[in-house]
């Protein structure tokens, strides 16, 4: 059965997926659609929806494909909305979607339904396709993977820190809200002197000691120094804060201080609040290597 070139390109815009509702509108009906996957043009993914039997699977009509499975407003959300709008190098395991409160929420493999009512600034008309806007699906897919999709978005200047910080606003007081305030943290002018407060806390929950705060070494100050066991913990900042020539000067300081004679760790914003319990198990295997050295 040959399509019409409306239809075929009306679909590749939609990542060559159709659904049931959108071919009657072209004027194909039910025994229309059964011939077309009977004959192997297309492919029937779930009820009501379909995808060209030419069109490749990727990531991005598998995303369509799960949204459109939980119903009519289902809205693309998290990770996989920072995906869609070109901030995440990759889709998620699982696509969030946001469900409208009350009624039934459909249990699909692969998707993580949310229950919530979003500000009307904070849903948009993607590619033919919902997802939250642009500044919140940063924060919560930098909050639900990982912080360098934060980092990339400013850096790119996708979005603005106070962009961010108006979603942030309108979102308090809800699930997920905590986390972003504390990516926030990282953004500002008090970056610094919330990482150091931040690191200090894992120090003293995991009782490491023996630590001194901006130690001078030299023509160098280390962010947390464990002197008799010459281990520098050094907190670096996102890579939207930093030139060229930052970044040269971090490099050509880690060489000057492994020199002269430190071990250095480096840890980013995104270790101290994701990855807690890898950043003090690193800090640890440091401390006990350079003491067993020192017997």
């Amino acid at each position: 059965m040959k399509l019409s070139k409306q239809l075929r390109q009306f679909a590749l815009e939609r990542d060559g997926v159709v659904t049931a509702a959108e071919a009657d509108v072209h004027g194909l009906d039910n025994s229309a659609l059964r011939r077309l996957v009977g004959s192997g043009d297309w492919v029937r993914e779930a009820y009501g929806i379909y995808r060209l039997a030419d069109h490749p699977v990727t990531p991005r009509s598998t995303i369509r494909i799960a949204v459109l499975r939980m119903g009519g407003t289902a809205i693309l959300s998290g990770l996989g909305a920072a995906y869609w709008h070109g901030v995440a190098n990759s889709p998620p395991a699982t696509v969030t979607v946001t469900a409208t409160p009350g009624g039934h929420v459909k249990r699909v493999p692969g998707v993580r339904a949310v229950r919530r009512r979003l500000d009307g600034r904070d849903a948009v008309e993607r590619s033919h396709l919902m997802v939250t806007g642009l500044p919140l699906s940063v924060l919560e897919g930098a909050v639900e993977g990982d912080v360098s999709v934060l980092d990339r978005a400013l850096l790119l200047r996708r979005v603005s820190e106070r962009q961010l910080r108006a979603v942030y606003d309108r979102r308090r007081g809800t699930v997920g809200a905590t986390a972003m305030g504390r990516l926030l943290e990282g953004v500002g002018s008090g970056a610094r002197s919330s990482a150091e407060r931040l690191t200090v806390g894992l120090f003293e929950s995991a009782g490491i000691t023996g630590w001194i705060a901006n130690y001078s070494s030299g023509r160098y100050i280390i962010d947390f120094a464990f002197v008799a066991e010459r281990v520098a913990v050094e907190i670096d900042g996102m890579a939207y804060h930093r030139d060229a020539d930052a970044f040269q000067n971090d490099r050509t300081r880690r060489n000057d201080l492994i020199a002269a004679g430190w071990t250095v760790l480096n840890f980013t914003w995104n270790d101290l609040v994701n990855h807690p319990d890898d950043v003090i198990a690193r800090v640890v295997a440091a401390l006990s290597a350079a003491a067993s050295t020192q017997v």
